[in-house]
């Protein structure tokens, strides 16, 4: 039967009570030994002598002992105790990446890793408390990416998304600590992007023919925009008579999204006269504005097809199976890549460089940056001899 007592040395009632091993055990309760704290303090001795009767008893199961600490925490503070569940937290903290202004594939990709992780662990597992998640579930469902097929640049890219949710978590009293800091990233290294060479684009934009495949292709090369951003151009965007183009990037969070202003290559700038009209807000390529990315009829599907047809093999990662795609070093991301790496090449200032590309930093700029031993030519050859 719990119980009260005084301590001389102790400001705090303390409960007496027989604990989950069959021990009788004091426990402070943090009440003060006022009189109006008695029957508060009693209230949680007697919860806690419930909860470790039921352990005894092998009933504490996780919904349980929940609802036991929610009461104590009511009775000691008045307060409900905040609990969410796995799958709930998840959900709650994708709302709120749409809310603060993240781009919208950000939050796309953030999605598709935190549902393949509330699968893998289960519903029983996913209905629980987000505080309750650990390392080992975490470790296990990366090691179930890499199995499946996925490589360790995927992988690590999870881990690090898991990483930012349950940051978020433990930010604000949900989990103690964050199990994610815990598992170690794959020692995988990230496969890299090629440029193509002139020869290469000449052959693709003949391939392309007069369609919008060659604006995209000029646009890409000249211009370094992304895929989806030049397809869903409008003709707003450009300016013939200053010869600048003016976007904004699909990729950067809304919150901070800025417009680029770019100075337009005069083969660029040529195609895009013949193709002028009277509407702003028409698109630059009507075949290709509104299409989806990904799929066999997708954007990046399509241009690879067209690569196929002008001869451009690009040299291919790591062979996968299951879910893994297997790495290509070319395809029109890399146009983004010979665009940045031309301007290097010609000695353009990395100020330019980054602000034609609208990275946000050095370190993301230098990963687009490829250059081959010839632009070491001139610096070389300038060295005095010894």
């Amino acid at each position: 039967m719990a119980y009260l007592r005084r301590l001389p040395s102790s400001p705090y009632w303390i409960a007496c009570f027989v604990n989950a091993s069959g021990r009788e055990t004091n426990r402070s309760t943090k009440l003060d030994k006022t009189p109006g704290n008695r029957g508060a303090a009693m209230s949680l001795a007697q919860e806690w002598e419930k909860a470790s009767r039921k352990a005894r008893q092998g009933e504490m199961t996780q919904a349980a002992a929940l609802k036991v600490l929610s009461q104590c925490v009511e009775i000691a503070t008045g307060d409900s105790l905040v609990v969410s569940s796995i799958s709930q937290f998840f959900t709650d903290y994708l709302k709120s990446r749409e809310t603060s202004g993240r781009a919208d594939s950000t939050v796309r990709r953030y999605k598709l890793v935190l549902d393949a992780f509330v699968k893998f662990i289960g519903p029983k597992r996913a209905g629980a408390s987000v505080g309750s998640l650990t390392a080992q579930e975490i470790e296990r469902f990366r090691d179930a990416e890499m199995e499946a097929g996925k490589g360790g640049t995927t992988a690590n890219m999870s881990l690090k998304i898991l990483r930012a949710a349950l940051e978020a978590a433990k930010r604000k009293g949900l989990a103690l600590s964050n199990p994610a800091q815990a598992v170690e990233m794959t020692g995988a290294l990230a496969e890299e992007r090629e440029t193509f060479t002139d020869p290469e684009l000449r052959d693709m934009v003949e391939a392309a023919g007069d369609t919008d495949w060659r604006g995209m292709i000029l646009m890409g090369v000249h211009c370094g925009l992304r895929i989806h951003d030049a397809a869903n151009l409008t003709w707003e965007a450009v300016d013939l008579e200053a010869g600048t183009l003016t976007f904004r990037a699909e990729k950067t969070s809304r919150q901070t999204r800025r417009s680029i202003a770019v100075w337009m290559h005069p083969q660029l700038a040529e195609w895009l006269t013949t193709r002028a009209g009277d509407d702003p807000r028409a698109p630059l390529f009507p075949a290709l504005h509104g299409k989806q990315t990904t799929g066999y009829g997708g954007l990046s599907a399509t241009f690879g097809r067209l690569m196929e047809r002008a001869g451009v093999q690009p040299s291919l990662g790591e062979e996968k199976s299951g879910k893994g795609r297997r790495f290509r070093t070319k395809g029109f991301h890399a146009l983004r890549h010979t665009m940045i790496s031309r301007l290097a090449a010609a000695n353009v200032s990395s100020d330019v460089r980054r602000a034609m590309a609208g990275h946000s930093s050095d370190a993301v700029h230098r990963r687009y940056v490829h250059l081959d031993v010839s632009a070491q030519r001139a610096a070389v050859e300038g060295l005095d001899g010894i």
